[in-house]
């Protein structure tokens, strides 16, 4: 017998604020499992597969995954293919523009954004 996952106001409105981004990315599906809870799963459409999937237990590790994606798909549309805290000043900035609509709405998980330059 298993313990029913429980919801979380938290992790809910990060899934908010991040709710078209999500829907949009093809990359991208969020599950909701009654004996995991939330799930986050990375995919490849292609090859109908599942590359990775995270199991979401509070609200800032759903944000740096997301603020993560996010990087990468910026860095990825100007054809840099470098990790991002190797992102320089130009790369950073457009970045941080890209980022700036999610953490004006989530101002708690602002920290999370400077991680993104870190080793």
């Amino acid at each position: 017998m298993f313990q029913e996952a429980k919801r979380d106001a938290d992790v809910e409105k990060v899934c908010r604020v991040f709710g078209d981004y999500i829907k949009a990315s093809p990359y991208l599906e969020w599950l909701w499992s009654d004996k995991l809870g939330y799930v986050l799963m990375q995919i490849n459409l292609e090859r109908q597969e599942i590359m990775e999937s995270h199991v979401i237990t509070d609200a800032g590790k759903l944000c740096w995954i997301l603020f993560n994606e996010i990087a990468d798909d910026v860095l990825e549309r100007t054809q840099n293919d470098h990790a991002t805290y190797e992102a320089d000043a130009d790369e950073r900035a457009r970045i941080k523009k890209r980022l700036k609509p999610y953490t004006d709405q989530l101002p708690e998980y602002n920290g999370l954004c400077e991680k993104l330059w870190e080793k």
